[in-house]
């Protein structure tokens, strides 16, 4: 325990005289490493205190008002309760540590290394998840994916696949994403339309390729899960996940525990991605030009208006019907 356990605001207003003959004026006042600093409310510093050296001039009497040691004629009046709280439990252990030798250095040392403890613990992580994320293969990426996908295929059973289907599916993806390199992958029941996976991968459910008889609202799934991933990577998303440990394994030894990846695919399978915002997915179906309003409707949202003339299909009637057969190989 320190003085300044339990503190949740480390800021406040209150009113500061730089002397005896100055008039008041407002300030904000926050506690540092050391250190107290009033601040004019532009933020620049009119004053810097020492914590040891702070002195209450009226102690049990609100507002509390303080100076910067004894003698001094500046002076500081504070009433929010809980920062003046939070100051005399410190004004109360600098005088404990003066009794004691030594305490007021102990009390300062906790301080300062409680704030970059908690510095540390908040900062890296995200910093370890980022570094990793940039610097993680493209191999290493696509072999995670291909673990994740094992995973779902031991739920689903094995991807689906005929000539023709294969061939409409490669069609379909050319149509939707031309400049992006990603598989698509057909598994029978999947409990989600699309999902995207680390490595490119973007694994379908067979249900929107035989539920609806119409191209553009399994296109639609597809290039929501695409424009998710975009949004999201699907690395960052997992590594966010398994955690400050599992990424300094998986940077140190180039693994990841099969826990690890199961406990992230079925997380998935539960839950999907998270929706863009609606003017997002409109503007990524433009940009594809593909038909909204089929796919809108299917999952609940506005449709759009009506489709220009020139816009052309998903896929053709012949490599739709293909498409929609492709698990009954």
């Amino acid at each position: 325990m320190t003085a300044l356990d339990g503190i949740e605001r480390f800021e406040t207003s209150g009113l500061w005289r730089a002397d005896g003959a100055a008039a008041r004026r407002n300030v904000y006042v926050s506690i540092g490493e050391a250190e107290l600093v009033v601040q004019d409310r532009e933020g620049t510093a009119l004053s810097h205190w020492s914590l040891p050296a702070l002195v209450r001039l009226n102690p049990r009497v609100m507002p509390a008002r303080y100076a910067p040691n004894a003698g001094a004629d500046e002076e500081l009046e504070i009433d929010e309760p809980e920062m003046v709280a939070a100051l005399d439990r410190l004004v109360a252990a600098v005088e404990k540590g003066r009794r004691r030798p030594g305490s007021l250095r102990r009390l300062l040392t906790g301080l300062v290394l409680g704030f970059a403890v908690g510095l540390l613990v908040m900062w890296l992580p995200g910093a370890l998840r980022r570094q990793a994320e940039a610097i993680i293969p493209a191999s290493q990426r696509a072999e995670i994916g291909a673990r994740m996908l094992g995973r779902m295929t031991a739920l689903t059973g094995p991807p689906c696949g005929t000539l023709t289907g294969s061939e409409a599916l490669a069609r379909l993806k050319t149509r939707l994403l031309p400049a992006t390199p990603a598989d698509l992958v057909i598994l029978r029941d999947l409990p989600q339309p699309a999902l995207a996976l680390p490595g490119g991968l973007i694994v379908v459910s067979d249900a929107v390729l035989v539920e609806q008889d119409d191209p553009n609202v399994a296109a639609g799934h597809i290039l929501s899960a695409a424009l998710a991933a975009r949004a999201e990577p699907p690395l960052a998303r997992f590594l966010d996940e398994a955690g400050f440990f599992r990424i300094a394994s998986l940077m140190a030894r180039g693994d990841v525990p099969g826990s690890t990846i199961d406990r992230h695919v079925d997380k998935l399978l539960a839950n999907g991605h998270s929706r863009l915002p609606d003017d997002t997915l409109r503007s990524g179906f433009d940009a594809a030009r593909l038909a909204w309003t089929p796919w809108a409707e299917a999952v609940g949202l506005p449709p759009g208006e009506t489709l220009p003339s020139d816009m052309p299909p998903a896929l053709d009637d012949t490599s739709w019907q293909a498409l929609r057969e492709i698990c009954s190989g």
